[in-house]
């Protein structure tokens, strides 16, 4: 156990669960989800009204907008009153700058955060600290229904770098003993160091794993391969699309049932998996619009929501991009939830070395964490040891910025994968008019 790994517990235990307000909004939460509709409907508008308010008070660019388009801090008075606001897009965020941010809190009490996002616009993200316990109890919620208690030690295959992509030697995981998690190393994840992970998995006698689905999905894979036996009460999947093949592997592979949830680093919307497998809209959460998208052959949806609780950054009527299948089922769990069939905005292929290792669609997006001034970007492989990351520049990016991501990329990417780094106009559109963030042209 090294000393920057309790250091970095203790730092993440204090403002996820004493500092802020999560214990008691965990108790809310516990409460709130067994609402009937007509409540949680009270609920939502009560919470709009406060986000609408402090918007026009606390933030330029929204009082300007409701200025232009009539809307008084009172002019809420149904939940349908949220459309008077036009859809806000990404694109919108950045050309808002600072405007969009509450000029309540002094900017350094603000989190810094950046997201890549797997529609591959990044944009940088400014929370107060308030909403880090609050974020934390919708995470636990999920857990909870999911089984994994406070105190139950979990595994975890996302986006976290703990060594250097090219470290060959050495445990490529960090055990945080005060927030009893097992940190496995996505970007040195290969068949080989997947049996070192199951094997950490059991010393460490870890119940729960949540990751990518491609990174978990190739772990399982490994396990069944190699006839390893892990056995777990339940794993958690997000950031990425998983699908009815990974879904049915990873059950298998560790005798447990999946829960899948959709979130974002917007912290506008959160779709959560409950006991019974259903997709459910979390109401608390945010306002969240399901929109008919036009642009599609299929019955889908578009997905546009107002988050409740990062005040220092309010976003009113977001479009994340990503797109749903609605569902008409009623769910056993008893739960007045929307309920949903499918995510499907969350798809991306997986990047191969020579060597064996992948990268799924959220790991290669972490490239571009940080990088400000990227309006979108596609990362592309044509040959086993060779991407091109495409990507398009907004006004305001400049040569330290591509200093930068050069920096990024050799920091994440081991050295026997080459990068070429591409300048276009525009990124190819898949039918929705989303971008696939990765792009693998091999054949498999």
């Amino acid at each position: 156990m090294s000393f920057g790994m309790l250091a970095q517990g203790t730092y993440t235990f204090l403002a996820k669960r004493v500092a802020g307000p999560f214990w008691v909004r965990r108790k809310q939460l516990q409460r709130t989800q067994w609402m009937n509709r007509r409540e949680l409907d009270a609920l939502q508008l009560n919470l709009l009204r406060r986000v609408v308010s402090h918007s026009y008070r606390t933030v330029p660019f929204y009082r300007r907008l409701m200025d232009d388009c009539g809307i008084r801090e009172d002019s809420i008075k149904t939940l349908t009153d949220v459309e008077r606001f036009p859809v806000l897009t990404k694109r919108d965020v950045l050309e808002a700058g600072n405007s969009i941010v509450s000029t309540k809190y002094p900017r350094w009490l603000l989190q810094k955060a950046n997201t890549g996002g797997t529609t591959g616009t990044p944009m940088t993200i400014y929370r107060d600290l308030f909403s880090i316990g609050n974020e934390h109890a919708f995470v636990r919620r999920q857990w909870d229904w999911a089984g994994i208690g406070l105190g139950t030690r979990c595994a975890y295959l996302s986006g976290r770098l703990i060594e250097q992509p090219d470290r060959i030697s050495g445990p490529l995981y960090r055990y945080d003993p005060v927030m009893k998690e097992l940190i496995l190393s996505t970007y040195h994840l290969s068949t080989e160091t997947a049996k070192d992970y199951a094997q950490a998995m059991k010393d460490y006698q870890v119940k729960a794993l949540a990751g990518y689905p491609s990174s978990v999905f190739m772990l399982a894979r490994t396990c069944l391969d190699s006839s390893i036996e892990v056995r777990l009460r339940a794993v958690l999947t997000s950031s990425e699309t998983l699908t009815s093949s990974m879904r049915n592997t990873i059950a298998e592979a560790f005798g447990c049932q999946v829960f899948d949830f959709y979130g974002s680093a917007e912290r506008v919307c959160y779709i959560h998996t409950c006991e019974h497998g259903s997709y459910h809209v979390i109401p608390e959460y945010g306002l969240t619009e399901l929109i008919p998208n036009s642009s599609s052959d299929r019955e889908t949806y578009r997905i546009v929501s107002t988050g409740f609780w990062n005040l220092a950054m309010p976003l009113i009527r977001y479009e994340l991009g990503d797109i749903v299948v609605k569902s008409n089922k009623t769910c056993l769990c008893g739960r007045q939830f929307e309920a949903i069939e499918s995510i499907e905005g969350r798809e991306g292929d997986v990047i191969r070395t020579s060597s064996g290792r992948e990268f799924g669609a959220a790991v290669l997006t972490h490239l571009l964490y940080g990088i400000e001034h990227i309006v979108e970007s596609q990362i592309i492989q044509d040959s086993i040891g060779h991407i091109t990351i495409e990507y398009v520049p907004s006004g305001k990016f400049l040569g330290g910025d591509f200093v930068n991501f050069k920096r990024l990329v050799a920091r994440h990417l081991p050295s026997e994968l080459k990068v070429d780094l591409k300048q276009v106009e525009t990124v190819k559109k898949t039918r929705n008019g989303k971008v696939q963030p990765v792009v693998s042209k091999l054949a498999l």
